[in-house]
């Protein structure tokens, strides 16, 4: 008989934490006794099962076995990304030394730019603070998890062993203390009921419903037990009495699934707009927020759980201030958002009173910069100082040379056309504003018309921008078309009656950083996801991923430290901090003293239809505030049609109008 559980439901413990923090190439490294290759065995079937035919390295020992050199040097050398082991005390803290030794280290990640500890996990043969007087030098133990039988539910059974061993000055974090404690007992019971000296049956019937002290025990026809499922355990670093030391956290329960009951929750606000006029792009910003959560919850999920909750801005200050009501009252630590300036001006307004971090994915305006924000404001995009500027040189090397400017009066809107106005080395043909909800602009197109403009520069939103352009359609103009972010995806051409209308317009966007493993591990996650939801294209889908994913790491980081500090003291300092950048998916962000980033710079993209009859967006050109404009394929202005005639002004026939001589001069 025997009151634990199998390793058959350990194994699957383990294999399941493993997945739970995203490994995808463990190696494991197993003692070759019955009690190592029964739960490496598991563990190898549960990856079998989920298709991985071979793990990265699958290395047995003997238990007697103290030089782990060959086998720290084969796990380095296949390139593992993680390590299952199950050992025993003396044997796992050998290991665990001889791969620090060999400096053998973990992949970089958003809590960790380097030296970080390689991914560990063992089982109940280490599962105890005991564990680590095994160690010459403990560290080399951080961050290891480890499973181990849970015990029952608080009981009288429980609470008066506990009693007991407490009175005795035991170790507290003893392993299987209170198994020790039923099976001696039990088997106690069984002699004083005994009456032909064969205890066999004996112990069967006490072990029907026993109400222990590791929790109730009924014997199967085999002698095995239920149990209670397995707590997941990690040693954390923690501060005593000024000194770095390990703490042995059981903050996980694997019972019919994996939990985490006792991981911090961190619940992180995202103000999107699901009504007004950029409600095209909602879906690719919740979409975007819950990769970022997922992705979250993979780096530590003993130690935190994310979660996201989500209020409508409706591209709007009025509107965002009471979803950053909503947001608040429901507990979050920070606020990703808003899209639009204007909202975000709004909503920082009740964020910086509640004392609660907003940082946006999408708001460019230039007054954001010096806005009365308390520090509570920071961005993960460049103000549309640059993107003017961005704007006005790709305007001039399109060879256009008479522009009409129509744009927004709103904070995105005004900052955006007067960063271009300043940038642009000409004059403007015509300039007309409009209010955000305007829907008629014949108008402000006539005023084209009527001043013979070559060409507009639109600041809009999506579905304005449509409007525009198809209002252009309709009065007959033959110009070209420019604008800004706020139309910068192939989802703006759901704006339009007549997607015809679309060809041609050229529009900038801020540009991604280089690619890096971050990056493509988003786009091929959202991409999965966005076609699972039928949804195509988005915006700022890369940075709302990163302005999640900062919030979080902040109050991650505010957990960890002494003092009693929060997401707006990280942000900037220890958290995308000149001593501290932080590698999102959008590129690498290091917040100034205003909140902003430098950014990577602008993508210069022309839209067109393709052969089934949907919008498509192509980006050849880039602009950078170091580099300048590199032109690619900025859409250029047709050279004149060549008027034939006699070039020669000494003829009787001169044609000034001509600019190809056609040979008739007399």
């Amino acid at each position: 008989f025997r009151v634990v559980p199998s390793d058959a439901q350990q194994g699957m413990a383990m294999a399941s934490m493993a997945a739970a923090h995203g490994w995808q190439n463990p190696g494991i490294i197993y003692m070759t006794n019955d009690y190592g290759a029964g739960l490496a065995g598991v563990v190898k079937a549960a990856y079998a099962a989920a298709g991985v035919d071979a793990m990265c390295v699958d290395i047995g020992y003997d238990q007697d076995n103290t030089d782990f050199a060959s086998q720290v040097e084969a796990l380095a050398a296949a390139g593992c990304d993680s390590l299952i082991m199950v050992t025993y005390a003396t044997d796992g803290a050998a290991l665990l030394e001889e791969m620090a030794t060999q400096g053998v280290e973990g992949a970089p990640s958003p809590v960790c730019s380097s030296g970080c500890p390689f991914p560990v996990m063992g089982a109940d043969g280490i599962a105890d603070m005991g564990f680590l007087a095994e160690f010459s030098d403990a560290s080399a133990a951080a961050t290891v998890i480890a499973t181990k039988p849970a015990a029952g539910s608080d009981s009288d059974a429980k609470d008066a062993f506990d009693a007991a061993w407490e009175a005795e000055e035991r170790n507290a974090s003893a392993i299987y203390i209170h198994e020790t404690y039923d099976a001696v007992t039990m088997i106690g019971l069984a002699a004083m009921q005994d009456t032909d000296g064969d205890l066999r049956d004996d112990i069967a019937a006490v072990g029907n419903g026993y109400q222990g002290a590791s929790g109730v025990h009924t014997f199967d026809a085999v002698g095995d037990v239920a149990g209670s499922g397995y707590d997941v355990c990690q040693f954390n670093p923690v501060i005593v009495d000024g000194q770095p030391a390990l703490d042995l956290a059981c903050n996980g329960h694997f019972g019919t699934s994996l939990s985490f009951p006792g991981a911090a929750p961190i619940n992180i606000g995202l103000l999107s707009p699901i009504t007004g006029p950029i409600a095209v792009y909602a879906p690719g910003f919740t979409i975007a927020a819950n990769v970022a959560i997922g992705y979250m919850n993979t780096i530590q999920p003993l130690n935190f759980q994310f979660s996201v909750t989500i209020a409508d801005s409706g591209c709007d200050g009025t509107t965002a201030a009471t979803g950053a009501q909503t947001l608040i009252d429901a507990g979050v630590v920070g606020i990703a958002g808003a899209a639009c300036s204007g909202a975000t001006l709004g909503a920082i307004e009740v964020a910086k009173a509640a004392g609660i971090p907003m940082v946006s994915y999408a708001s460019t305006s230039p007054a954001i910069t010096n806005y009365d924000d308390d520090g509570y404001l920071f961005r993960v995009v460049p103000s549309d100082a640059q993107q003017g500027q961005a704007l006005a040189d790709t305007y001039e090397a399109s060879g256009y040379t008479s522009p009409a400017l129509i744009s927004m009066t709103n904070d995105y809107g005004a900052g955006f056309s007067d960063a271009f106005k300043a940038n642009h080395d000409g004059d403007l043909c015509a300039e007309a504003t409009y209010a955000d909800g305007t829907t008629d602009f014949t108008s402000q197109v006539a005023a084209v018309a009527d001043n013979g403009c070559d060409s507009v520069v639109m600041i809009t939103y999506a579905s304005d921008g449509a409007t525009i352009v198809e209002e252009i359609a309709t009065q007959g103009l033959d110009v070209a078309i420019f604008g800004g972010d706020g139309i910068a995806d192939v989802s703006f051409g759901d704006a339009f009656t007549d997607i015809s209308a679309i060809s041609g317009i050229t529009a900038t966007k801020p540009a991604s950083g280089a690619d890096s493993s971050l990056s493509m591990l988003f786009d091929a996650i959202y991409g999965g996801a966005a076609a699972a939801a039928g949804y195509s294209g988005g915006i700022y889908t890369r940075e709302t991923f990163d302005a999640i994913a900062i919030i979080g790491l902040a109050q991650a980081t505010a957990y960890r430290t002494p003092v009693d500090d929060g997401v707006k003291e990280m942000l900037g300092l220890t958290v995308a901090g000149p001593d501290a950048p932080q590698l999102g998916a959008s590129g690498v962000h290091i917040f100034d003293e205003n909140g902003d980033v430098a950014g990577s710079g602008f993508d210069i993209c022309t839209f067109g239809v393709d052969d089934a009859g949907n919008a498509t967006l192509t980006c050849h050109s880039s602009w950078g505030r170091d580099a300048g404009l590199t032109d690619g394929g900025i859409v250029k202005k047709p050279a004149p049609a060549a008027v034939p005639g006699c070039m020669d002004s000494t003829a009787n026939n001169f044609n000034t109008d001509a600019t190809e001589d056609d040979g008739s001069c007399t």
